[in-house]
């Protein structure tokens, strides 16, 4: 089943028998998959059900059995054998049965010699005429997007406790997944390589073509005790690719799953909960001397080292006082740890020093510092820290020094002590020159620290993706402002830079997509910009205000979480070098209540103002159509409350989209925008009995040949019963035009007024638009439209790219100030214009010290 994905760095050992239920050479399907050089055509694909004697209708929703095959049967000759045969067919030398062998009197399927299929497959394109490798890979392309809609829509389930729509084999079920997946991703590297571009007919985008998730596999890790959010977050990470969760069978680590996640959900794990419920102790002080982590760090001798336990002396605390005094200095507190003496010295860092230091960035319940009032650590991990700065000396030197290194670590710098919250506040300030000006970052995480590195670039680079340490809030600043990163496994320390250079060489092969899946953590610390981001910030030119810088940090945030809801604006600022000074106060309110909450909240919305203020609004215009619960103050209505969202991205990514233009918030009115849409005449039926439907109809035009359909997202479930149902028109903002998923993500929005060429809206729903496309239902709507049924909508009016739009949440507006657009007269009035406040609400900007140092240079990265 995936025995092409097998090799030196990649034993993959999840169960791969897939027995072989059909045989594809018989003659009664029509079909010669035996033999070589057959061109196939599309419609070899699209007729072979009912060749088999089964009736699938166009969205597979139905299946119909007129047959004598099997289900199990007819899934593997037409979405396994067939779409193999559309793919390499053409090959002189293919034949079916090089993916069948025999074992104990079965037949199973192989995919052994598939990667030889695939280059030779790249060989034939590169000789074929240009109209020739056009018309195939185009046909190639239409095979596998609609095979892939089967397979996921139908074939895969989004957790283990449910069942797929078509009950076939859920083995069978993961080949065609894999099956799918290595030719989506083999046709995408071939298309590259070739340069073929075709805008709507093909598709470079590797990691988001996955076939969606088995059964079979998601079960696995249920049964395994895996925490249900950590399965969640890598099903959404992994963009639908099965093959990436197979491969994490591979190198999970120890971490990878808690001692109890039973009553974790997707959204939330409970684990530390539990632990206290049953009285388990929770995160303890580390003790390297006690551990088998690491352990490549012994003595130089090789004697153990000394047990923390039998030392009467085993901690090294900090002098609070005088760690207080250096930061109100405006200096930076370092450490100097001389192992042969066990001895730790705080050094001062004023602006004359040579800035010659490192830093270690780990997660707090791991235990390398202080989990009490107090800035303290182990010896022992001193002892583990000195040994590391001596690897990363001799790794970049090439040679020992007996000189300790100066080194930075939060739990010993930071004032723990309540006495001092004004010197933490000023010393989380520092934080984001700390890591710009560090020589070099250590990444800490007992998960990697207990696992081998393994060969090659994917099986570090998934561990990675899979620690604890990716999953923090405050961690993603320290990784993005760092000149560089090691990353510390159980038998070796690797530089980012040098896992970096083994990415290129390994996502060249065409039959494997795991590189490029293990490739995820480099996204989640803004891996493509973050050298440029480190030298900008450097230089003191900070940052240009760009909105798709903020939507990398919001894409890098949202699957991370803090255990203080207060400290997400706060790690934000840090990491953007806004003034801290409204985000570092403590919350006033206890953890888990509605006042925290609305804290938050305040704080978000200084944020976002923030943003506002600077004289390109960086707030990319996409946020709109984010999911999760929202802001509920005016003019923030179309922001989410927070930016851990731990949603999985829609379709298509609405932070990715090119903006039509700069957005600009109005803090009474909402956030400006430039997106497509429709507005909706006439609803049939009664307005208020929208939330009685599932789904909505209405035809784009006259001719009504174009039908579109809107349903209620995950995250809203129906439609709204609301007064404004009936007090306003309605409206669908679209992230694009055409519409060309299966679906994309849309907002139903109830038009407030029409005012300066812009449409000002309150939200009713996250809704998903598709496009009618099977015949059927175009004839039912039309036909239910000529009749004059109430259901059947009257008109959907298209509206252009650049339609204007602000956006904001539900309020509860006064009717007699209400003007509809069909009340609206055109005007060139001087009201509202993108980028640009109306005069009686001028927003004025911030001072500079409260805004981030803006610079010149961040444009260029994006252009």
């Amino acid at each position: 089943m995936y025995e092409h994905l097998k090799d030196q760095k990649n034993d993959l050992t999840f169960p791969d028998k897939v027995i072989l239920y059909c045989h594809p050479s018989e003659q009664s399907i029509g079909v010669r998959h035996s033999k070589g050089c057959e061109e196939r055509k599309l419609s070899d694909f699209f007729n072979l059900p009912e060749k088999l004697g089964w009736n699938i209708q166009e969205d597979g929703s139905k299946l119909m059995d007129r047959g004598n095959a099997s289900l199990n049967d007819v899934i593997q000759r037409w979405l396994y054998f067939e779409v193999l045969a559309q793919v390499l067919g053409h090959l002189p030398d293919y034949n079916w049965g090089d993916f069948v062998n025999s074992s104990s009197g079965m037949e199973y399927i192989t995919t052994s010699k598939l990667p030889k299929y695939l280059e030779k497959w790249l060989d034939s394109e590169k000789k074929s005429k240009v109209n020739e490798r056009k018309s195939r890979l185009i046909r190639i392309q239409q095979v596998l997007d609609k095979a892939r809609f089967y397979v996921s829509r139908h074939c895969a389930v989004p957790s283990g406790k449910e069942k797929p729509t078509w009950e076939i084999d859920d083995v069978l079920a993961l080949s065609l997944m894999i099956l799918g997946e290595t030719l989506t991703r083999a046709l995408s590297l071939i298309q590259k390589k070739l340069g073929f571009r075709i805008e709507g007919w093909c598709s470079n985008d590797i990691r988001s073509q996955g076939w969606g998730y088995s059964k079979l596999i998601l079960q696995k890790l249920d049964d395994d005790g895996w925490c249900a959010k950590a399965i969640h977050m890598l099903q959404a990470l992994l963009r639908g690719n099965s093959i990436g969760l197979v491969y994490l069978f591979t190198i999970r680590t120890s971490g990878s799953k808690g001692p109890d996640h039973s009553q974790c959900t997707a959204t939330e794990c409970k684990e530390m909960e539990i632990r206290k419920i049953h009285g388990r102790p929770g995160p303890k002080q580390y003790h390297y001397c006690e551990s088998t982590a690491w352990d490549f760090c012994s003595d130089s001798t090789g004697h153990a080292l000394p047990d923390c336990q039998t030392d009467a002396d085993a901690r090294h605390s900090i002098d609070g006082r005088r760690l207080a005094d250096i930061i109100n200095r405006g200096n930076i507190p370092l450490f100097e740890y001389r192992r042969g003496e066990r001895c730790l010295e705080m050094k001062e860092m004023d602006q004359s020093f040579d800035k010659s230091y490192a830093i270690f960035t780990h997660v707090w319940t791991d235990g390398f510092g202080l989990l009490d009032e107090e800035n303290r650590t182990n010896k022992c991990v001193l002892d583990m820290f000195s040994r590391m700065l001596e690897k990363v000396t001799f790794l970049r030197a090439g040679r020992s020094s007996t000189v300790p290194e100066l080194f930075w670590i939060d739990t010993l710098a930071i004032p723990a002590e309540p006495e001092y919250a004004k010197e933490r506040r000023k010393a989380i300030k520092q934080m984001h020159d700390i890591y710009t000006y560090a020589k070099y970052t250590i990444v800490l995480d007992l998960s990697l620290m207990r696992a081998e590195a393994g060969l090659g670039y994917s099986s570090p680079a998934m561990k990675i993706t899979m620690c604890r340490w990716m999953t923090r809030l405050w961690t993603l600043q320290e990784a993005v402002l760092s000149k560089n990163l090691y990353y510390c496994f159980k038998n070796r320390l690797y530089p980012m830079s040098q896992l970096e250079d083994m990415f290129l060489d390994e996502d060249s092969e065409l039959q494997s997509c795991i590189p490029s899946l293990a490739r995820t953590y480099y996204a989640g610390i803004l891996g493509e910009i973050r050298p440029k981001i480190y030298e900008e910030f450097r230089r003191n030119q900070g940052w240009t205000a760009q909105s798709e810088f903020l939507a990398l940090v919001w894409k890098a945030t949202q699957w991370r979480s803090t255990a203080y809801p207060e400290h997400e604006t706060l790690s934000l600022a840090t990491m953007l070098n806004l003034n801290t000074d409204h985000f570092a106060k403590l919350a006033k309110s206890e953890k888990g209540t509605e006042e925290l909450q609305q804290e938050c909240d305040d704080r978000m919305v200084e944020l976002l103002s923030r943003f506002a203020a600077m004289s390109s609004c960086p707030i990319p215009p996409g946020m709109i159509f984010l999911p999760g619960p929202r802001l509920s103050r005016k003019g923030y209505g179309w922001a989410p409350r927070s930016w851990l969202s731990s949603h999985e991205i829609d379709s298509p990514d609405p932070l990715s989209l090119p903006s039509q233009g700069n957005t600009r918030l109005s803090p009474t009115e909402g956030l400006e925008v430039q997106f497509p849409g429709f507005l909706l005449h006439d609803l049939g039926f009664e307005r208020k009995e929208l939330s009685m439907h599932e789904e909505i109809y209405f035809p784009a035009d006259s001719t009504l040949l174009e039908w579109y359909r809107i349903q209620p997202a995950q995250d809203t479930r129906q439609f709204p019963e609301d007064q404004r149902l009936s007090s306003h028109d309605l409206a669908i903002i679209v992230s694009r035009m055409p519409i060309v998923d299966l679906r994309e993500t849309a907002l139903f929005v109830a038009v407030k007024k029409f005012f300066g060429g812009i449409r000002y809206v309150e939200i009713l729903n996250r809704v998903w638009i598709s496009r009618a496309e099977d015949s059927e239902t175009v004839q039912k709507w039309s036909k239910k439209h000529r009749e004059g049924d109430p259901d059947a909508m009257s008109a959907g009016e298209r509206l252009r790219l650049t339609t204007k739009w602000c956006v904001d949440g539900p309020s509860h507006p006064d009717p007699e100030t209400t003007k509809t657009e069909e009340e609206a007269k055109p005007t060139d009035s001087k009201g509202p214009s993108m980028g640009h406040a109306s005069p009686d609400e001028e927003y004025k900007p911030l001072r500079r010290s409260q805004t981030a140092v803006l610079g010149s240079k961040m444009k260029k990265w994006f252009h």
